[in-house]
């Protein structure tokens, strides 16, 4: 399988995690995109070929060009990927992460709000915000980020999977809106065509954290079949990459 390595980020790093409890197999990083694998979770899908079968992966921004074609797809994260990669209109939509309450229990234990930033924020938004808030580090091991997530009372965050984990988990959340280094709304756009409603974004300021306007939290529903997806996804990972 193929996903992003690079900053510690638990929406690229829970790749092996989720699939292997999934399918009960043992998930392997690949480099050679040139040989059958898989394309995981994250906004990975402008590095498709036609050996890559896809397993809901996204695009980061919109391409200027005609996209390689994989050779499979089982899934994709939202609509915006599959209009841009001009898949069928039947195409699984869903980021395998909007299954995240089927990898771990919702803890008994609640924490307050917290907030969730960006990989490349995260030691900015402890220094400027961890008086007024609970900053979760994203580059912490994946499942405890998607556990801290899950016991939240409320969340806001920066991170795209931040807020797919707590819509999963059925937590309030409220979107900070991305930095510069983040190349915009695209992905966030897909993520959101599979909800019930857009999100709206929100500055990330010192008063957005220290007094966030509750009334502005929602959860989004998703509006697909999550066991079909699943299913897809668990079938196609013990099957293997599509020959």
């Amino acid at each position: 399988m193929f996903w992003h390595v690079g900053i510690p980020n638990f929406g690229d790093d829970i790749n092996p995690d989720f699939f292997e409890r999934i399918s009960g197999k043992r998930i392997r990083l690949t480099r050679r995109r040139d040989r059958l694998h898989f394309l995981g979770i994250g906004s990975i899908l402008a590095k498709a070929t036609g050996a890559s079968t896809v397993l809901g992966s996204g695009f980061l921004v919109p391409s200027d060009s005609t996209p390689t074609m994989p050779r499979a797809v089982v899934a994709l994260r939202g609509a915006l990927s599959r209009a841009a990669l001009s898949s069928a209109d039947d195409t699984l939509l869903g980021d395998p992460l909007a299954l995240a309450d089927r990898l771990i229990a919702r803890p008994a234990r609640r924490r307050g709000i917290a907030y969730v930033p960006h990989c490349r924020n995260a030691e900015r938004a402890k220094r400027l915000f961890a008086d007024s808030i609970a900053v979760i580090d994203p580059r912490r091991p994946p499942l405890d980020v998607i556990a801290d997530i899950a016991a939240s009372e409320a969340v806001i965050s920066q991170s795209l999977h931040g807020l797919i984990v707590a819509d999963a988990f059925g937590v309030p959340n409220l979107w900070a809106a991305p930095h510069d280094g983040m190349k915009g709304r695209f992905k966030f756009d897909d993520y959101f065509s599979t909800l019930d409603r857009p999100k709206e974004a929100h500055a990330e300021t010192a008063e957005l954290m220290a007094r966030p306007p509750m009334a502005a939290f929602s959860v989004g529903r998703f509006l697909h079949d999550k066991d079909r997806l699943a299913e897809a996804l668990a079938q196609a990972s013990v099957e293997g990459p599509r020959q």
